[in-house]
């Protein structure tokens, strides 16, 4: 049986696996701590430390910005993923879609279960005047679910770009543009008065989880059936 699994699953793959179990770990501990309100203090300290030092082309440059971690921006994209570069392979086509209602969906639990309540109205800094896309589910803010479809979307774009030249030759350029993408998101929901630093990084785990176990599969079926994907 473990040789079978060592067939089917190869030693990049399981390495990957690790990964995302190390990241799930993470994710959880701190969804224990948040919850036990460990991260009160410093998640107000660095709401207004962020605020404090802010602007009004700061408030809607980041609400713009806060758009590329919505749901509907990230389904676009990861279906653009999926029936672009797998065509004709069904489970993967879909495979970055549903990913990121896998997201979405831990996203709306943790937000059932995890007690951290969310910024009040006199934290929020996202201009009225923009269009509002809906982000709070529940009465409890983490984890964000900007920052896990940021990290698991554009994560993607970046391992594919590095991976398998994405955009060509030059795509590994991309990659410092993709993490920064990912940055701003999270520190654009913090800035914003939609989520606390601990939300954020609960996001940011829980996307890593998501990432490494999306790539740990396509890693396997390119090492298993090699020119089958992406051609």
């Amino acid at each position: 049986m473990s040789a079978l699994i060592r067939l089917r699953w190869p030693l990049l793959s399981r390495r990957l696996l690790i990964t995302a179990g190390a990241f799930l770990a993470a994710y959880v501990a701190i969804a224990l701590l948040v919850d036990l309100g460990a991260f009160s203090w410093l998640n107000l300290r660095m709401t207004h430390y962020l605020q404090g030092r802010g602007s009004t082309g700061q408030d809607i440059g980041l609400g713009i910005f806060s758009y590329l971690g919505s749901i509907e921006v990230t389904l676009v994209i990861a279906a653009l993923l999926g029936v672009g570069l797998f065509r004709g392979l069904r489970l993967l086509a879909v495979l970055p879609v549903a990913f990121i209602l896998l997201g979405s969906a831990l996203e709306i639990l943790g937000k059932q279960v995890i007690v951290s309540p969310a910024p009040g109205k006199a934290l929020q800094h996202f201009p009225e005047f923009l269009p509002s896309l809906g982000h709070r589910i529940g009465q409890y803010s983490f984890p964000s679910g900007h920052v896990v479809r940021a990290t698991l979307a554009y994560g993607l774009v970046l391992y594919l770009s590095e991976r398998w030249e994405l955009f060509g030759r030059d795509s590994s350029r991309l990659s410092p543009v993709l993490v920064l993408v990912i940055f701003f998101v999270g520190y654009g929901v913090v800035y914003l008065g939609w989520h606390w630093l601990s939300d954020a990084i609960g996001g940011l785990l829980l996307g890593l989880t998501l990432l490494f176990a999306l790539i740990a599969y396509l890693e396997r079926k390119r090492a298993v059936n090699p020119g089958h994907i992406l051609d």
